[in-house]
């Protein structure tokens, strides 16, 4: 199995992390956290390993994707993620219940780095992500700190639960801190990303029936067993 394309997509988002700028200071420090993370990644050596595989109903938006004409200025970024695309571990991640079912098969993760990628590392994740068009992925939040960086698409996403939903261009970066709710959806087009995880990554995602409610009970959407 050759990872090459798996370490050159850390090192271009490493790279794309480190070249934008943030209008608030604590989303700079966080993503600058993110790319230490993959500069220690890139750094040392990673064990490989080979986890199964299962049907990924969402790979269908591939071709529309993939085959979109790109900005030069994300040129690196995209070369890398179509290297990448299947050498990553791709999968639906939940079990199919009432809160995800609506999404399910338009949904799609990739792990290429991390406890379940081809490449192990037990404290940072690194993938690519796919939400098909016309979908809805609800409001949740969880403990990591999570990174898109958007490739295709023009995906809206809402951080923090009384706020807007703000369209994203090519190239954008969306930070969700440690705990803070967000939803994406998306119009006609799928939305093609990468992603990353880092801090307590295998603490669970959770949401509220009302994720502005504090006091509403916690939720946890059931994961596919590994």
């Amino acid at each position: 199995m050759n990872t090459n394309s798996l370490r050159n997509l850390a090192r271009v988002t490493r790279d794309h992390l480190r070249k934008a700028t943030f209008p608030d200071s604590g989303d700079g420090q966080l993503a600058e956290s993110f790319a230490s993370d993959l500069e220690h990644v890139l750094g040392g050596s990673l064990p490989k390993q080979m986890p199964g595989e299962k049907e990924v109903r969402a790979l269908r938006y591939a071709p529309i994707m993939l085959g979109r004409d790109i900005p030069e200025e994300l040129a690196a970024l995209t070369e890398a993620s179509r290297n990448a695309f299947g050498q990553v571990r791709w999968t639906e991640f939940y079990e199919e219940d009432v809160w995800s079912k609506p999404f399910l098969s338009s949904f799609a993760n990739g792990e290429g780095i991390g406890p379940d990628g081809r490449l192990f590392h037990k404290k940072i994740i690194l993938g690519l992500f796919i939400l098909g068009s016309d979908t809805t992925y609800p409001a949740h939040a969880h403990p990591a700190e999570e990174f898109y960086i958007v490739l295709a698409g023009n995906p809206e996403f809402q951080v923090g639960a009384n706020n807007n939903f703000e369209r994203q261009q090519l190239g954008s970066i969306v930070l969700h801190h440690s705990e803070v709710s967000h939803c994406i959806r998306t119009t006609a087009e799928p939305f093609f990303a990468i992603f990353g995880w880092r801090g307590d990554i295998e603490a669970r995602s959770w949401y509220r029936d009302d994720m502005a409610d504090s006091t509403d009970q916690k939720k946890y959407p059931t994961i596919r067993k590994k």
